[in-house]
């Protein structure tokens, strides 16, 4: 399975979340700032925050290539796939905008 990640933390914001999105076409936001128990320096796994349910309309049709969150919003970021489709994301609804 292939995953493409990027990661944001806004100016004057205490948080720092990690965008993935995956090859079955879901996207799913992680938080960084909770470390996982077994936090190694070569691999840890963090927890989902949110994701697209791998049934929803609003998921990709093919394998995500990449996500990136919108440099002024924190409550956005946009996905684009193999389905040829770019999408923008409402953050707080995990939905398209």
């Amino acid at each position: 399975m292939s995953v493409s990640a990027c990661t944001h933390s806004m100016p004057g914001c205490c948080c720092c979340s990690l965008l993935s999105g995956a090859a079955n076409g879901v996207v799913a936001v992680h938080d960084l700032d909770i470390i996982p128990p077994a936090a190694d320096s070569v691999s840890c796994t963090y927890p989902v925050v949110c994701s697209v349910a791998i049934d929803s309309s609003f998921r990709h049709r093919g394998s995500v290539e990449t996500v990136q969150w919108y440099p002024f919003d924190t409550g956005m970021f946009v996905s684009s796939g193999t389905d040829k489709l770019v999408k923008v994301w409402d953050t707080n609804a995990l939905r398209v905008s």
